[in-house]
């Protein structure tokens, strides 16, 4: 148990920013400027986003379930990215930004909102978004479909 939060620990300090976010109220918020991280994509199929993935990293499909992937360097740990089916993708703007910045809950979603050093269950929800703050500055670190 203490290696699934380990590993759900360092993918969720490696997400990047994507650009742009489009809310399900309609809504937008100003595009984050970033580029996707050079890396090598030998998956088939291919993830939505490389945003997740260290540079000079090698994405793989999951050997055993579709949908996952799978990205590690020469001197890194792995990091399994799970796709975006609780559409954390359309948030990525908010990191960096204050957690109150946020817009409310869709009613539709599942959202998990906890401090980067809190414990959470180690259950795997995929339609489940995490959001990952700092404890003290209330600054939103990451946002991730697990």
């Amino acid at each position: 148990m203490q290696f699934v939060a380990a590993l759900s620990a360092i993918f969720f300090m490696t997400m990047v920013a994507a650009s742009g976010v489009a809310l399900s109220q309609g809504t937008t918020t100003t595009p984050a400027q970033q580029s996707e991280p050079k890396v090598i994509v030998e998956a088939d199929p291919l993830p939505p986003f490389t945003y997740w993935a260290p540079e000079n990293s090698t994405i793989r499909n999951h050997p055993r379930l579709p949908g996952v992937w799978i990205t590690e360097t020469a001197d890194g740990p792995r990091i399994y990215y799970f796709g975006d089916r609780c559409r954390a993708s359309e948030f990525q703007g908010f990191i960096g930004k204050q957690l109150d910045a946020l817009p409310e809950r869709p009613a539709d979603a599942t959202w998990r909102m906890t401090c980067s050093i809190c414990a959470v269950t180690s259950n795997l929800g995929r339609e489940r978004m995490n959001v990952f703050y700092d404890d003290d500055s209330r600054e939103i670190i990451s946002i991730s479909c697990e």
